[in-house]
């Protein structure tokens, strides 16, 4: 493949990636930063990818092992903030962020990371749970699972906001 065509995937693809991270992350600023280390390990694997059908399956994969990694490196931080009774640090949006796109990170924020990352990328990326679990390196009964319990949960908490909102 070309240089042309790895610059018409990063346009295509960056943007995607960087949606999928920010609903997972609740930060534009991180998610921006693993989606250009995606794309990076992309263009150094260029050669490896240009034979597969569908690169940007790769790119959501590499994307959610980025994200998965940096949502372990937070908790731990936040772990070792609390051991020292220290203030944890503060993801921050920029300006630029949507209320829609901020209601929707702040809505999958409580879900575990496995949820979030099926749920963002099967209605935040419109990827198909056969999709989901090829990237995943996961079953499709797993992606429905999750698919289930984090709806479950999405109705839970929706339902109990309701009920203080009629109080």
């Amino acid at each position: 493949m070309t240089a042309q065509e790895f610059d018409d995937l990063f346009r295509a693809q960056y943007p995607r990636l960087v949606a999928l991270g920010a609903a997972m992350t609740g930060s534009t600023e991180i998610a921006r930063e693993l989606a250009q280390e995606t794309m990076l390990r992309a263009h150094a694997r260029w050669h490896d990818l240009a034979g597969f059908d569908q690169p940007e399956a790769w790119l959501r994969r590499v994307m959610t092992n980025l994200l998965v990694d940096e949502h372990r490196t937070r908790t731990a931080e936040r772990a070792a903030f609390g051991r020292v009774a220290l203030p944890a640090p503060v993801s921050s949006t920029t300006p630029a962020d949507s209320a829609d796109l901020i209601a929707w990170r702040e809505m999958i924020a409580p879900l575990p990371a496995r949820q979030r990352a099926i749920i963002a990328l099967h209605y935040g990326d419109d990827c198909s749970v056969d999709d989901i679990a090829r990237m995943l390196a996961i079953s499709t009964g797993t992606v429905k699972s999750a698919l289930f319990k984090a709806r479950q949960r999405l109705h839970s908490s929706i339902d109990h906001a309701r009920q203080e909102d009629h109080q």
